[in-house]
């Protein structure tokens, strides 16, 4: 990922309400899945976030236990050290070489990292070594690749996913069996669908001009940030209930087996 997304992303992540409603909606699910894991060690569970970035998931990640961070980008280790400075072991390394496999942990995550590791499936490989049977994995991943757009390329992604394309990666990495798999972001497809659409219209009419900085990651005016963090986070009591059909994000929540 390129640098300059490390210092965009600590500079707004804990205002924008993108930011904002990941963190409450994998929160309320991850309560919901688990409150039988929870008790296992005194103080919570042993978890390993990969691809931590500046901490804003790693903050949420505290609810539940003790947090093993891991980035291989020296900024994001630099801003997370500074915004988390007690209860967080925070360490640079490349994904999924550097994963401590002298340790286990009840709780692995990767929230929007897989997308940017070529090789996905090594990386779910890896992440099963770290976990005993009865752990659990949890993803977020962007979905749908006719959501394509300079942001995914801007980010450094390889690929959105599918439920489907999703679904196939976690039983051919071996060992995991999905507990729940669902969009989110759903009330607002449909917008995004449209934005992205008229912004590759837009490429192939005029010539793109070079961007310091991805738009998407401009937090809007107060009252409209309001408006979309309240939209997006009310789908955290919605996915208790239901699996939406389509969505701009998709999260796997996964059992060791």
């Amino acid at each position: 990922m390129d640098t300059s997304m490390y210092h965009a992303f600590a500079a707004v992540e804990s205002r924008h309400w993108w930011f904002q409603g990941r963190r409450r909606i994998v929160a309320g699910l991850l309560r919901d899945h688990l409150d039988d894991r929870r008790p296992a060690r005194p103080g919570g569970l042993n978890i390993l976030d990969v691809g931590s970035g500046t901490g804003e998931m790693v903050d949420m990640l505290r609810e539940f236990g003790s947090v093993t961070a891991l980035d291989s980008s020296p900024h994001a280790i630099d801003y997370l050290r500074q915004r988390l400075p007690e209860g967080v072991s925070a360490r640079q390394g490349s994904i999924p070489e550097d994963l401590p496999r002298d340790e286990t942990f009840d709780l692995v995550t990767a929230f929007d990292v897989v997308e940017h590791l070529e090789d996905d499936l090594g990386a779910l490989r890896a992440f099963r070594q770290v976990l005993p049977t009865g752990g659990r994995m949890a993803l977020t991943v962007p979905a749908h690749q006719m959501l394509w757009s300079h942001h995914d390329v801007y980010a450094g992604h390889f690929r959105r996913y599918s439920r489907a394309r999703l679904s196939d990666l976690v039983h051919r990495a071996g060992g995991f069996q999905v507990e729940r798999l669902a969009h989110f972001n759903s009330l607002l497809f449909l917008p995004a669908l449209a934005a992205r659409t008229a912004g590759r219209w837009r490429r192939r009419v005029a010539p793109p001009v070079a961007e310091q900085v991805d738009p998407h990651l401009a937090v809007p005016a107060p009252l409209v940030n309001r408006f979309l963090l309240g939209v997006f986070s009310s789908e955290a009591r919605l996915l208790s209930h239901v699996d939406p059909p389509f969505g701009v994000s998709l999260v796997a929540l996964c059992r060791a087996c």
